[in-house]
């Protein structure tokens, strides 16, 4: 009786130690397949932050190059434009290095119009005994025309006043000069070739190294003119008497016609010396 009592009890005990082994591996099995979900979550985790930073540091790279790239094309505009800046500054200064030349030139061009235009005519000039013409002309007299190197080309100055003007390397070519009186004046290295210089005034004139090649001449008064190293080639109506009152030295360029019997600087010497 007491067997069939303990028998059941240790089916009930065995069953329930089974149970609680059954159980026990259960919870294990949990356990692992809860740690694998686990250990994969952190995983798809540590791949997901991974792949976030490396988003994160081409993003990063992406936006560094896109930065540099726009420096560089502002730094190339910025360069542009100061050269265009520079570029229209020299424009500007040039353009007005040329308007103050243009103006400059403008400005001596009526000044010397101007000069031209105030020049007494022969005709005008007073006469050495009429006291109330040479107080009349005083100012004109007493600044006389100063335009050296100045280019007066094909210019009308017939029967004007030019005493003790300042022509120096003056460009005269092709002038008419007819009368014009140029006593005392300076017209050394003037350029006079081809000018009508007939019935001129060139007393007292300087005239060393001035260029008179094909000038007329015809009755011109060269009385102490100074035409050392002129150049008298080929200039019309000349005289041995006209030269014969110049002074002329070995460096004046002559025709053989007049070259031969005109005295120079150093046979005057030698003349004044006996």
């Amino acid at each position: 009786m007491y067997i069939w009592m303990v028998i059941p009890t240790a089916i009930v005990i065995v069953a329930i130690l089974l149970m609680a082994k059954v159980l026990q591996r259960t919870r294990e099995q949990m356990l692992v397949q809860i740690r694998a979900r686990d250990n994969a979550q952190e995983a798809r985790h540590q791949e997901w932050k991974m792949q976030q930073e490396k988003r994160q540091q081409e993003w990063k790279e992406q936006q560094e190059e896109r930065l540099y790239q726009l420096e560089e094309r502002l730094m190339a505009q910025l360069q542009a434009l100061r050269e265009e800046v520079h570029t229209k500054e020299v424009q500007d200064n040039k353009r007005i290095d040329n308007l103050k030349s243009q103006y400059e030139a403008a400005l001596s061009q009526v000044r010397m119009e101007y000069a031209l235009a105030q020049l007494p005519r022969i005709e005008d000039t007073p006469l050495p005994g009429s006291l109330d013409s040479l107080q009349d002309n005083t100012d004109k007299k007493s600044y006389p025309l100063s335009l050296p190197g100045v280019d007066l080309s094909d210019r009308d100055l017939s029967h004007r006043y030019l005493s003790h003007a300042n022509l120096q390397n003056a460009r005269l070519t092709g002038a008419n000069l007819f009368m014009t009186d140029f006593s005392g004046a300076n017209l050394a290295g003037a350029d006079l070739s081809n000018t009508n210089l007939s019935a001129a005034n060139l007393t007292h004139a300087d005239l060393h190294n001035a260029n008179l090649e094909g000038a007329n001449l015809l009755v011109a008064d060269l009385n102490d003119a100074n035409l050392s190293g002129a150049n008298l080639r080929n200039a019309r109506n000349l005289t041995k008497e006209q030269l014969k009152t110049a002074i002329i030295d070995s460096n004046g360029q002559l025709d053989c016609s007049h070259a031969t019997s005109i005295p120079t600087l150093a046979t005057s010497d030698r003349g004044n010396h006996s």
